[in-house]
């Protein structure tokens, strides 16, 4: 039987200048605590699709450092869906440790009373101290600096049965990994602060020091519309328009992506743009 001949995938997208360093995931890690280089995720469900994809960055990858991004993507009962993206901070050796348990622990502490909604603001500030007491319990168990771990932390409750249509979406976090709607071609944040200010800040709480500091902000996907949470290694890029602009031809025409086809998408260069990237993707239909 003869050999089916197919091109190769296409190396990622460059967008603007040819970045300076190779786009390759080098040497392997020689640590027990380090995730892979690279993980996809997603669910196909009754009228939602989701897509999720964490991407070591260029500079980390040259200099040896773990991915301190994680991402989780968890079904929560029957009629919820749970999603986690976390950023580990650069300048903290053991942050991508934190990162993944701050996601775990999003997950398996998630209190069923978040979801009727917020009763007050002292629900999610719990829910959040929750989270970083685990991150203070696992640091200490393993003999980490509780300093070390810190991360930033996203987590977003999507119903997934449709109401008239739409489905509301409830999201927390501490730091500067965001949510972001993409309607009509045009990217606007789900925190309304967001909008007022430079996506490219370098400021940022972080858990576990800062889970009083959760903020707390609702939105309603809609068929058509996508919903986007990522870390700020996507959010800074995205100060460009050319990015802004490529992404959102991506992810609002037509079917949504594959994973590997998502995964392609996301791996996507820039100058000067090399850390750790991770999104999570919802769409509607």
């Amino acid at each position: 039987m003869d050999k089916v001949m197919t091109p190769r995938f296409q190396e990622p997208l460059i967008i603007g200048r040819t970045p300076r360093l190779q786009s390759a995931p080098g040497p392997l890690i020689t640590s027990n605590r380090t995730g892979p280089d690279t993980e996809i995720d997603g669910a196909d469900l009754d009228g939602l699709v989701i897509r999720g994809a964490s991407v070591r960055g260029d500079y980390h990858r040259y200099d040896g450092v773990p991915r301190q991004d994680a991402m989780l993507i968890r079904k929560l009962g029957e009629s919820h869906v749970l999603l986690a993206v976390a950023d580990g901070l650069g300048s903290r050796d053991m942050s991508h440790f934190g990162a993944s348990e701050a996601c775990r622990a999003a997950f398996e502490d998630f209190p069923a009373s978040l979801l009727d909604g917020y009763e007050t603001r002292s629900d999610p500030v719990a829910y959040f101290t929750g989270i970083a007491e685990s991150m203070t319990y696992m640091a200490r168990n393993e003999g980490i600096a509780v300093a070390e771990m810190a991360t930033t932390l996203t987590v977003a409750v999507i119903d997934i049965q449709a109401r008239r249509g739409a489905r509301l979406c409830h999201i927390m976090r501490v730091g500067d990994s965001t949510a972001m709607q993409l309607h009509r071609g045009v990217w606007t944040s789900c925190f309304p602060e967001d909008n007022n200010q430079t996506l490219a800040s370098s400021a940022t709480y972080a858990l576990p020091d800062d889970a009083a500091r959760v903020e707390v902000t609702t939105c309603v996907l809609i068929p058509g519309d996508t919903l986007l949470f990522c870390t700020d290694g996507l959010t800074k890029p995205m100060a460009g328009q050319a990015v802004r602009e490529q992404l959102a031809t991506w992810w609002e025409q037509g079917a949504p992506p594959s994973l590997p086809e998502f995964l392609w998408q996301l791996s996507f260069r820039v100058r000067t743009h090399d850390d750790d990237r991770t999104a999570i993707c919802v769409w509607g239909l």
